[in-house]
């Protein structure tokens, strides 16, 4: 982890509000200012993430996991906001009054543990904002207040913001492309009696090697040979058997432990199609692949 220190300015300004919201100054405000803005960057091939602490709230959080979409998310000590309807607002700094407050998108607030979230295109465009110095401001309605119209206001401080970006951005270039539902069961198709791997197979086995060092929760990885129909019993098991121990050398050779690896074989005993066309049968001559968590 790497922690963005503060700067010297303060981003928080007036929380002047249009597009028929109404604009309180009695509302209850949290937001970084200069002397505690900063942001955080944590990463690893499996998840990228980018946050900033929210004195007297919680945290706002953004995250990108392999294979998923970008999110934003509000993480608070103890939820101040009530249920219902809040607005994702786009303001700017104090000294820039040039810049109107205007409504992005309607958000919806629960009263679960993370009671609001916020998924593309608009958790992009929160981050497009930040790196334009920027302020995204979540405006709800205020829970432990007696005035069911006065809102709790929440902003992001775009101070130290670009340094964490760069960092975030060089984390998103060593995500993985794919998720563990995306790539817990893979197959891989032979020609007839053959038992190489062509480059687009070797590909897709170094994906697959290289989530399975990435994501500690994989404890096995079952590995599992097959053929058509054509040719002898005896010949098919040999057969099968030569692609599936084929498979699992490779894995080892790319760095997955021997320990996690089953290697089994099976002929033509569990045909995916019925062996009644060239297509089904080139269906068939496959080894299976697949990842089990624990």
């Amino acid at each position: 982890m790497s922690v963005i220190k503060n700067c010297f300015l303060t981003v928080l300004g007036p929380f002047a509000l249009s597009c028929g919201f109404a604009m309180q100054s009695h509302a209850l405000k949290y937001g970084a200012i200069l002397e505690n803005s900063e942001w955080q960057v944590e990463g690893s091939e499996l998840e990228c993430g980018l946050s900033q602490p929210i004195p007297a709230f919680g945290e706002g959080v953004f995250t990108k996991k392999a294979g998923e979409p970008l999110a934003f998310y509000l993480k608070p000590f103890n939820n101040p906001m009530r249920p219902g309807e809040g607005a994702l607002i786009m303001e700017g700094p104090a000294w820039r009054t040039d810049i109107a407050p205007r409504v992005i998108t309607k958000v919806e607030v629960t009263d679960a543990p993370i009671p609001l979230e916020v998924e593309d295109p608009y958790a992009e465009i929160m981050l497009s904002h930040l790196n334009q110095g920027l302020i995204p401001t979540f405006e709800a309605g205020d829970l432990f207040s007696l005035d069911p119209d006065e809102p709790v206001r929440i902003g992001l401080s775009s101070v130290n913001f670009q340094q964490a970006y760069l960092q975030y951005i060089s984390c998103l270039s060593q995500l993985l492309p794919v998720n563990f539902q995306q790539i817990a069961r893979s197959a891989i198709f032979f020609q007839t009696n053959k038992s190489s791997l062509n480059e687009d197979v070797r590909n897709q086995l170094d994906l697959i090697a290289r989530y399975v060092k990435a994501d500690k929760s994989v404890k096995r990885v079952f590995i599992d040979g097959h053929t058509d129909d054509t040719g002898n019993k005896r010949i098919n098991k040999n057969l099968s058997k030569r692609r599936s121990e084929l498979v699992a050398s490779y894995f080892k050779k790319a760095g997955v432990s021997s320990k996690l690896i089953v290697a089994r074989y099976h002929a033509d005993k569990y045909p995916a199609l019925k062996n009644d066309s060239d297509l089904n049968r080139a269906r068939n001559r496959r080894v299976t692949i697949r990842l089990e968590r624990e």
